[in-house]
């Protein structure tokens, strides 16, 4: 809905009537020459209240929901943020390498971890990292995954490994 700019010769700020204020409800009236004020400034009909009383309830998501627990829900922002394009590259390559869902994981993973290091961390975010460090199912993931890695680094041969720490000099 518009609100009334200084410049404006029109008048276009959204206005009603209260009729009633209770505690956990309000009635709200709108005139007839409101709507069509809302309607004037192009305002959709579905986006504006129609002329009448309305009846409105403070607290109504709550009661609706009453086990609602907003510090159980995880919440993600989403944000534009501006990276050198090195640090884009490198944490998406690293994102590749660990089999990542996107290169976001690894951003996120090492703000975590930063934050986690200077103490700033929520106790809920902390204790849901402690309840997976602790879990056995995840420890044997991780050592079965570190095995994989080890025994593919040991299959190559020593040749490939020597050569490629020599450097290679030119004949003239």
């Amino acid at each position: 809905m518009k609100k009334a700019n200084k410049n404006d010769k029109s008048d276009t700020t959204f206005r009603f009537q209260v009729i009633e204020d209770k505690s956990d409800e309000v009635i709200i009236e709108v005139s007839p020459e409101d709507y069509a004020r809302e309607i004037a400034a192009g305002v959709s009909p579905d986006e504006t209240l129609s002329p009448g009383r309305h009846v409105g309830v403070r607290g109504g998501f709550l009661k609706r929901h009453p086990n609602f627990d907003p510090t159980k829900t995880k919440t993600v922002v989403h944000i534009s943020l501006g990276l050198d394009l090195d640090v884009l590259k490198y944490f998406k390559q690293l994102a590749k390498e660990t089999n990542a869902e996107s290169y976001e994981t690894p951003i996120k993973q090492v703000l975590r971890e930063a934050m986690e290091k200077s103490g700033q961390i929520s106790g809920a975010a902390s204790s849901e990292h402690q309840t997976l460090i602790e879990n056995p199912q995840f420890i044997e993931a991780v050592a079965e995954r570190v095995r994989k890695l080890s025994k593919k680094s040991s299959t190559k041969p020593a040749s490939k490994i020597q050569s490629a720490a020599k450097p290679r000099r030119r004949v003239a």
